[in-house]
């Protein structure tokens, strides 16, 4: 039998701006909230800070989500993609087990 190659997990540091824009992810109204806004360039520079709102998703699951946002073609890349997934199955937890969630913190459980 072959060997498998077996590859050290590494975080890639680098941050590459999605050219269809960016999420705002947040719970509101018993929903996961997703917000997707264009890119604004000023001077050659991407402005993340600022954009212009172009879709409200809201949804219960994180698959939902994903799958509408795939569908209607609002993220190109992959580690766009990926971050997208990772952020809203943090949110879909958040929600089913009533926690606070904010988009790139970490979620805690409730010491019971």
């Amino acid at each position: 039998m072959k060997e498998v190659e077996v590859i050290k997990a590494e975080e890639n540091k680098e941050m590459v701006f999605d050219p269809k824009g960016f999420f705002v992810i947040f719970l509101r109204d018993d929903q996961i909230v997703v917000e997707h806004y264009l890119n604004v360039q000023k001077g050659g520079k991407l402005e993340v800070e600022t954009g212009r709102l172009t879709k409200v998703v809201k949804g219960k699951t994180a698959k939902a989500i994903c799958d509408t946002i795939i569908a209607n073609e609002l993220v190109t890349r992959r580690d766009h993609a990926a971050y997208l997934g990772r952020e809203l199955q943090k949110a879909e937890i958040a929600l089913e087990n009533d926690l606070e969630y904010v988009q790139c913190e970490s979620i805690y459980f409730k010491d019971e």
